[in-house]
């Protein structure tokens, strides 16, 4: 359980709600679940417009089950047991600490937070789903963002916010959201050191400003039909498979920790500034794929398929010089198994490649570095980077370099690598 938080509304107007100890048979079944199920048995308790507020009345390791409420104002702190199969529908959370050890088949729908809050269970959530909910943070400090956050299953479906951290450690699913800037940190490492991997699927979604998933522990990444300002990976440990497809967005950035694999398909990254405007000078950034060189052994799969990518500006201080300049923004590393970069256009790119097996087709770009890369079999087909290549350092056991359009003026530096080419 989380520290209280303090009451806050920023200034929206709350519903006009009876508090709750006015309603004396309601009240009554609420705080008594025995007697709830002995007047109602399987029937749910409906509460309609009913102020849950400082009202004195201690809402602590209750259990709240077969609840429907409705138009109900919550704020506060709720440190319950259980909730089952409850409604919470057109309700609001202003400021509010709402938790439970344990969620099971609970909808909140079409529920706003009012500002900062936070939603979450303690220790365990199965079947929670949230439709058309609003969660309006207003402070974009991230010390200051509130959270909605279950330990295990969730689903966003519809919903709107920012400035919140919102996310899940279980199977977290966003569909057809629409967000500012947020975190979606998914996945939790323990006191003592256990990793709880979620899985998460992104789908249909609109992010603007940037969206962090910095941090995450996971299982599989799945990104579908979505659009971000700026998807900062942010050193997320996925043990297994990233799959990016039909994504638009101004940068990806970061890199992950770890990934058994990673697949981009038929998506764009146009290029946009990643710093703080009026901070620091300009730096754009399109598109990063890669784990860090130590991680780099796990993985073993990487397919770049449809990938478009905007020109990146700014130093990062440590790439290799590309004959005349620097491949700034634009990083591409292989899988150890496989890596495949076809029907792409990437005006400059950084490869780092230790792969057994490369495949590069159709292929479009203006100035490309492979430095120092390492490659059991190298493939080129249809693949027209016009002003210049760097293989300085690459060596290849098996080239095939018959696609490989040569053209005027081409510069094309093999210092220290084995590459002949015609």
């Amino acid at each position: 359980m989380l520290g209280m938080a303090t009451l806050t509304t920023f200034g929206c107007t709350r519903m006009t709600a009876k508090r709750i100890e006015d309603m004396p048979r309601e009240y009554a079944l609420l705080m008594n679940p025995e007697q709830r199920r002995a007047a109602l048995g399987d029937q749910r308790l409906k509460i309609n417009g009913a102020d849950f507020g400082f009202g004195g009345t201690d809402f602590y390791q209750l259990e709240w089950d077969n609840v429907h409420f409705y138009d109900c104002i919550f704020y506060g702190v709720f440190h319950l047991t259980s909730i089952r199969n409850c409604v919470f529908e057109h309700c609001q959370f202003p400021g509010s600490n709402f938790q439970a050890y344990h969620f099971e088949n609970v909808l909140f729908a079409r529920s706003d937070t009012l500002g900062k809050a936070y939603l979450m269970a303690g220790s365990s959530s199965k079947n929670v789903r949230f439709m058309e909910c609003d969660f309006g943070g207003e402070n974009q400090n991230r010390n200051n963002f509130g959270a909605i956050y279950f330990q295990q299953d969730v689903s966003y479906e519809r919903c709107t916010g920012q400035y919140m951290d919102i996310g899940g450690s279980g199977v977290v699913n966003y569909r057809d959201c629409k967000f500012g800037p947020i975190d979606v940190n998914c996945g939790d490492v323990t006191s003592d050191g256990k990793r709880l991997y979620a899985t998460i699927l992104i789908e249909g979604c609109t992010f603007k400003g940037s969206a962090h998933l910095s941090r995450s522990v996971l299982t599989n990444l799945t990104i579908r039909n979505s659009k971000f300002d700026v998807l900062d990976i942010g050193s997320s440990d996925v043990s297994g498979d990233v799959l990016i497809e039909d994504v638009q967005a101004g940068a990806m950035i970061n890199e992950f920790y770890s990934a058994r694999s990673i697949t981009v398909r038929n998506s764009k990254f146009r290029s946009v500034n990643v710093r703080p405007p009026g901070v620091y000078p300009k730096v754009y950034r399109s598109f990063k794929c890669l784990v860090p060189v130590e991680n780099r052994g796990n993985l073993k799969s990487v397919v770049l398929d449809g990938v478009e990518c905007g020109h990146d500006e700014g130093d990062d201080g440590y790439l290799p010089n590309l004959i005349d300049d620097t491949v700034s923004g634009c990083w591409i590393m292989g899988g150890v198994d496989t890596t495949v970069i076809r029907n792409c256009k990437i005006p400059k790119a950084s490869l780092w490649l230790e792969s057994a097996n490369v495949m590069i087709d159709n292929y479009e770009g203006e100035k490309a570095s492979f430095v120092t890369s390492k490659i059991g079999s190298l493939t080129f087909r249809a693949t027209a980077i016009a002003k210049a290549i760097d293989f300085t350092g690459v060596q290849v056991q098996r080239l095939d370099a018959k696609g490989l359009v040569r053209f005027a003026g081409q510069k094309i530096v093999t210092v220290g690598s084995n590459v002949h080419l015609p």
